[in-house]
């Protein structure tokens, strides 16, 4: 028996394995979390490695959307899917790469999109790549300082209070002073206020910080005061957003003391001026004295 014979054709089944095993997707882009007011982009790349290219479909929940088939007439089609449109004209696809932009619906809009890429005959070979995208209402604004002044003094009570954005996903607010985290009795209760919106249920928090001007913090820190108010989203560090404000701080109460000079000056003027009217009147009484003294009777 020729066992060269067997030798070749098993390396020959080997290779041909290794060849068909080889199609694959290389990359795919799928945003983590999206405003649904947001137009997103997807795309995908694959290793054809041979193969002539069949088709690259996209599905939403195992739901297809889109579909690049080159060998085929037309070449893209698109497919009606609830949370999702297909921009017209906004999808380019060709032998390594597929993009395509998409109109989002809101909160249907989330969920697990996957792109499949497949080979052509006599193998048929497919590939895929798939990643989840969260669809939501998202801060638009940094958060919102209010009852913060430009100046204090030192020994003063200060209260100022942090708002966040709207949002449909739960945002934590952070108190900063002088890049310290406030005292637990420093903090009131957060206040939550919410309404419905967009199909969410839109969340505002409200955090209101208070305290005395005094300590190392304060003597320490080159007489000025910064609040920092940091709004942050769990699991999304890309989200966090903050607002900071300066004041400066001073050991007197300035606005009073301009006050007393401004007044002691007015008194140190009328002084001056009485004085002024009381030496007139004596020239005057002076000199009608004279005059009587000198006069010589008829």
């Amino acid at each position: 028996m020729d066992y060269g014979w067997l030798l070749f054709l098993l390396n020959a089944l080997l290779i041909d394995h290794t060849f068909v095993s080889a199609l694959f997707v290389t990359d795919i882009s799928v945003p983590e979390i999206v405003d649904f007011r947001d137009n997103v982009t997807l795309s995908c790349s694959y290793d054809m490695r041979g193969h002539t290219l069949n088709s690259v479909k996209w599905y939403k929940d195992h739901e297809e959307f889109f579909r690049y088939s080159p060998l085929a007439s037309p070449i893209y089609m698109t497919f009606g899917v609830p949370g999702l449109q297909v921009l017209d004209g906004k999808y380019l696809c060709n032998e390594s790469s597929c993009r395509l932009d998409l109109s989002l619906q809101g909160a249907r809009s989330t969920g697990l999109y996957k792109c499949e890429v497949s080979g052509d005959a006599p193998h048929f070979k497919l590939a895929d790549k798939a990643d989840n995208m969260t669809v939501a209402a998202l801060p638009q604004s940094d958060p919102l300082i209010e009852s913060f002044n430009s100046m204090y003094r030192m020994e003063e009570f200060l209260s100022a209070t942090c708002s966040s954005d709207y949002s449909s996903l739960p945002t934590r607010l952070t108190w900063y002073i002088n890049g310290e985290q406030p005292l637990l009795g420093e903090l009131q209760p957060t206040i939550d206020t919410s309404i419905p919106a967009h199909d969410y249920v839109l969340r505002r928090q409200r955090l209101q910080v208070h305290f005395y001007l005094q300590g190392q913090r304060f003597y320490q820190s080159g007489k000025i005061l910064e609040l920092k108010c940091v709004a942050e989203i769990e699991n999304y560090p890309e989200l966090r957003r903050e607002t900071s404000l300066s004041a400066s701080l001073s050991q007197f109460d300035n606005l009073n003391n301009q006050m007393l000079i401004h007044a002691g000056t007015n008194s140190g003027g009328a002084q001056r001026s009485c004085t002024t009217s009381l030496i007139s009147g004596c020239l005057v009484t002076l000199f009608l004295a004279l005059a009587l003294c000198y006069r010589r009777p008829s």
